[in-house]
């Protein structure tokens, strides 16, 4: 008795679920069919006339840039007609600066490459100039650093004479800087002169004045 109870109670439920079901499954066919006439209406079909008259039709995503005038244009690339090109000028600058200052003015003088006389002489003032002022500065350099070692001796703090040691090893360095430019500056003098005797500068123009 027990089981034809089980039973019967199985076979209600099961009956209750696969109506349920069934009814589920009507509704959502119900729903598909209602959203398929509701789209029918908006649906515009494509024939193959439209198709070929749209085929080569072009496709754009935004607006082009307006393209300048070709007479703009051609005038902003174009250079004026009595501008040189840059190298062309920096060429010739370069060119003249080694004689910018050996041009003859009248009836002076030249050496064969056409240098004056007052060229030779300002080149070889230049070139004393500097040989002396070179030497003058040793001979400060020279006083200063006898001065610097006179103080370093007579001084009896320790920690000034480290201070003045100091002082020494800079004048020192100081003193071999000046040695080297001079050397330098006097050979510069003898290779003007060298120089001079090959382009034909007469003796007058190399002697330092006075001499």
């Amino acid at each position: 008795m027990k089981s034809i109870t089980v039973f019967l109670t199985g076979l209600f439920l099961l009956a209750v679920t696969s109506f349920g079901y069934s009814q589920s499954l009507a509704d959502l066919a119900k729903k598909e069919k209602d959203r398929r006439q509701a789209v029918k209406g908006d649906v515009k079909v494509i024939t193959s006339i439209e198709a070929a008259k749209y085929q080569y039709a072009p496709v754009t995503t935004s607006v082009p840039p307006p393209t300048p005038p070709a007479e703009n244009t051609a005038a902003e690339n174009a250079a004026p007609a009595n501008q040189k090109p840059p190298a062309e000028g920096e060429a010739k600058a370069e060119a003249a600066s080694g004689t910018q200052n050996a041009k003859s003015t009248g009836d002076e003088p030249t050496d064969y490459f056409g240098r004056p006389e007052s060229f030779w002489k300002q080149s070889f003032a230049d070139a004393r100039q500097r040989v002396k002022d070179l030497e003058n500065e040793c001979n400060v350099i020279t006083l200063k650093l006898n001065d610097l070692q006179n103080r370093f001796y007579r001084e009896s703090d320790g920690f000034k004479q480290q201070e003045i040691q100091r002082e020494i090893q800079k004048t020192f360095y100081e003193q071999d800087v000046n040695k080297q430019n001079l050397e330098k500056a006097k050979s510069a003098l003898d290779n003007l002169e060298k120089e001079a005797h090959r382009s034909g500068a007469l003796p007058g123009w190399i002697k330092e004045p006075g001499e």
